[in-house]
């Protein structure tokens, strides 16, 4: 059997200590056979200022490293060029995690298997969320504790998904992501430039891919640690980012004025209930006041065609 080429993938901007961990996560993970892997790095700059970084990374591999710089302001610029680059080298598949995460020591060899066993065009992984240092207060510890019983939720959820086989439904995230490249070949698909700066192109791909024929699935075994930094594990940094994700889906599922009106009013009424009882329940009340608040926020901008500027230059979202 002919091998299968594996480009990893990663963009990269202003993170190099995150990086790091990200890259000894990569240099110690398990290879699936018969496979050749490369790893590719694009930085989202005019000036590259990873060389040194990247030296040391590619020391303790023995697979080829690629390093580029897109000048181009805007994440799809980014997976745009490290898509072409994956092509012009002739990969089979392509991944995605973020920079600010690490990887399991089996990550790649199952998500690898899980695209080619179940012949899907792209796949997503579960995100196992952790602190990227110790918590400093009992805020960050409520905020940090939500967000992993989030994820814990997505995960089952989606894990029954596929036991039930409707995962193809499911939209796949660059957080831990993998394409089958010859789809792209086929289809010309790329990540839509016109959303640089409100995320959620990796959304909008997904959605691209099914409507051009494309299987999609889930992989529950792939699993990547989410590392959150200390400055996001806070009540705006939730409101925000949980706004902007709930505009940005419901532009690009162009939801309905009503449907959104469903979803509107009663994630409104549980967060004044959570708000109010959250003296007597304490802090996760609050916590979750405040994303359901987001949610209904960014539902009603997203019905208004408000666009987010989450990954804006100057602001904090990448």
């Amino acid at each position: 059997m002919k091998p299968v080429k594996i480009a990893v993938g990663v963009i990269t901007k202003d993170r190099p200590e995150m990086l790091g961990t990200l890259l000894a996560s990569y240099a110690s993970m398990a290879r699936p056979d018969n496979a050749h892997v490369e790893f590719i790095f694009v930085e989202n700059d005019a000036v590259a200022s990873l060389t040194e970084i990247l030296e040391a990374f590619r020391a303790s591999v023995p697979e080829p490293v690629f390093y580029e710089t897109e000048a181009e302001p805007g994440i799809p610029f980014a997976r745009n060029r490290v898509l072409e680059i994956a092509l012009a080298n002739g990969a089979d598949i392509l991944t995605f995690v973020d920079d600010d995460e690490r990887v399991a020591q089996d990550w790649l060899v199952q998500l690898a298997n899980g695209l080619l066993s179940r012949d899907l065009d792209l796949v997503g992984g579960p995100l196992k969320i952790e602190a990227a240092a110790p918590v400093s207060s009992a805020w960050q510890a409520a905020v940090l504790a939500y967000l992993q019983e989030r994820a814990d939720k997505n995960r089952r959820t989606r894990s029954a998904m596929v036991a039930d086989g409707t995962d193809h439904e499911l939209n796949a995230y660059t957080n831990n992501w993998a394409l089958r490249l010859d789809f792209a070949r086929k289809t010309g698909l790329r990540f839509d430039n016109a959303l640089r700066y409100t995320g959620g192109s990796d959304t909008a791909f997904s959605k691209s891919v099914r409507n051009a024929g494309g299987r999609n699935g889930y992989v529950p075994d792939a699993v990547v640690h989410d590392r959150i930094p200390a400055h996001r594990l806070n009540l705006r940094y939730l409101y925000r980012r949980t706004r902007d994700q709930a505009r940005n889906g419901v532009q690009i599922h162009q939801k309905s004025a009503l449907k959104v009106a469903s979803l509107v009013i009663p994630r409104l009424l549980e967060a004044l209930i959570l708000a109010v009882s959250s003296p007597l329940t304490g802090k996760r009340s609050l916590v979750k006041a405040v994303y359901k608040t987001g949610l209904t926020d960014g539902r009603i901008r997203g019905i208004l065609g408000l666009k987010s500027q989450l990954y804006a230059p100057g602001k904090t979202g990448s």
